[in-house]
């Protein structure tokens, strides 16, 4: 048994952020929803079994998993596995992306061809450039955004390098770059109070920063999208998509089940 946010309740969602937008509140906002899992007949599958279907289905992105026990004693798990890299530090040297823009597998050339994808990705090069510069001497990147394709879609991005200058550890690169318009909006703290207000459940761990750090400062973090929280015989899991100007509500929504229907059906097993 699946259940949703209704489709109306999102697309609802959608155009308040547009008219938002046109208002001069925001320029961009990436809104999230929830759907969830439960089985009656029989059990989900062991986490680390789920961790392993989502290393066959998205092999060429970053698998994560975190294990804990809740306060009522109850196993919760929360894995995925993401295309995003948020930040990797090595020595002096710093890589991050911007990957924003998204269509299904298969339509590289609309996607890079799409006005409206290219604004929404826009705004991420330039707040990561943005948060990346007091730090670095020097930061560099194409010009021109290329595309990741996955399983289930493709999505514009442009890789971001950066020379240190003043040995900031990865945790302090994280705290600057997060969270990006890619999974926050523009301005940051408007578009934050925007979600807090308005999306119907707290994302919980849902794209936070997730990874590693060592006692030099290096480290690499990854965003923890394509993922999901499993709690006894119950899974979440969680998509957004990126609002600007000109997104069209019912094309955002699509946007999001499609992200999310992969990873519920890996995770879940259907």
């Amino acid at each position: 048994q699946v259940t949703h946010l209704p489709r109306e309740r999102f697309i609802g969602m959608v155009s308040d952020a547009r008219a938002a937008i046109a208002a001069g509140e925001l320029e961009k906002v990436v809104l999230a929803r929830r759907s969830e899992a439960s089985v009656t007949d029989g059990a989900l599958p062991d986490a680390v079994d789920m961790l392993a279907r989502l290393d066959a289905r998205f092999g060429s992105c970053t698998r994560f998993a975190l294990f804990r026990t809740d306060e009522r004693g109850e196993r919760v798990a929360f894995l995925g596995a993401t295309p995003e890299c948020l930040v990797t530090r090595s020595g002096d040297r710093v890589h991050t992306e911007a990957l924003a823009g998204s269509m299904p597998r298969g339509e590289s050339a609309a996607l890079l061809a799409s006005d409206k994808d290219r604004r929404e990705h826009r705004f991420v090069v330039d707040a990561v450039v943005s948060a990346l510069e007091p730090f670095c001497s020097a930061v560099t990147h194409d010009p021109q955004p290329g595309t990741r394709e996955l399983p289930d879609v493709v999505h514009m991005r442009t890789p971001i390098e950066g020379r240190l200058r003043d040995g900031a550890s990865v945790l302090q690169l994280v705290g600057a770059l997060h969270p990006t318009p890619a999974v926050g909006g523009v301005p940051r703290e408007a578009a934050i109070r925007w979600i807090a207000e308005r999306e119907p459940v707290p994302r919980g761990w849902y794209s936070a920063p997730f990874g590693w750090t060592d006692a030099s400062g290096d480290g690499s973090f990854v965003v923890a999208l394509r993922s999901g929280v499993v709690r006894g015989s119950r899974v979440s899991v969680y998509a957004g998509a990126g609002i600007v100007r000109d997104s069209r509500p019912e094309a955002e929504y699509d946007e999001t089940e499609l992200k999310m229907r992969a990873v519920l059906g890996t995770l879940a097993g259907a």
